[in-house]
């Protein structure tokens, strides 16, 4: 399916119309769509490590997460959240490991305890409205406020330049998620 159509699909399950969300979903929301090739280039400093690895995590759980809704969700709306959060955060990670790697830092293996303990909380929830208010609620709306203000601080600290161009490309698409999470939970719980 093309990535077009894809996203229309997305936005129109979300019960957003494509009018109203026009001004969030025009920039070009594919990850390493003119993003430039990454070549080694100088070590990460203290403040760029931890975030990098702050964010793999992160990345990690939430695609975990949403593997899982992609399978619990009871409303197609969410369940074409979910496929859209897997999608792009599995590209971004890659992108962000690959980054990483580039510098000559490992990605973080395994989840940690406070992420763990979300995914165990979600995973309890059997297939039913609750587990989709839930996903919705912590993953599409309280995870991504936290991780817009991770990289807004992120931002102004990296000083590494192809960093500094991920974070800014992956602002673009975790807005367009908190948008269409919160149009989401508004069309699931009338």
């Amino acid at each position: 399916m093309q990535y077009a159509a894809v996203r229309t699909w997305i936005l129109a399950a979300c019960g957003c119309a494509l009018a109203a969300c026009a001004p969030l979903a025009a920039p070009d929301m594919r990850m390493g769509a003119g993003a430039p090739v990454v070549v080694a280039g100088p070590p990460f400093n203290a403040v760029e490590r931890d975030f990098a690895a702050k964010v793999v995590n992160r990345t990690v759980y939430e695609i975990e997460v949403s593997k899982l809704a992609v399978d619990r969700a009871v409303s197609p709306a969410v369940r074409a959240y979910a496929e859209g959060i897997v999608q792009q955060q599995t590209q971004m990670n890659n992108e962000l490991v690959a980054l990483m790697s580039a510098r000559g830092v490992a990605p973080p293996r395994g989840l940690p305890a406070d992420k763990a303990t979300k995914l165990h909380r979600l995973a309890a929830l059997p297939r039913s409205d609750a587990f989709d208010n839930g996903y919705i609620r912590v993953v599409g709306i309280e995870d991504n406020r936290a991780a817009i203000g991770l990289f807004e601080k992120a931002r102004r600290e990296v000083r590494d330049r192809d960093l500094r161009a991920w974070i800014d490309r992956s602002l673009t698409i975790l807005r367009v998620h908190l948008a269409n999470a919160q149009s989401v939970a508004a069309s699931i719980s009338g």
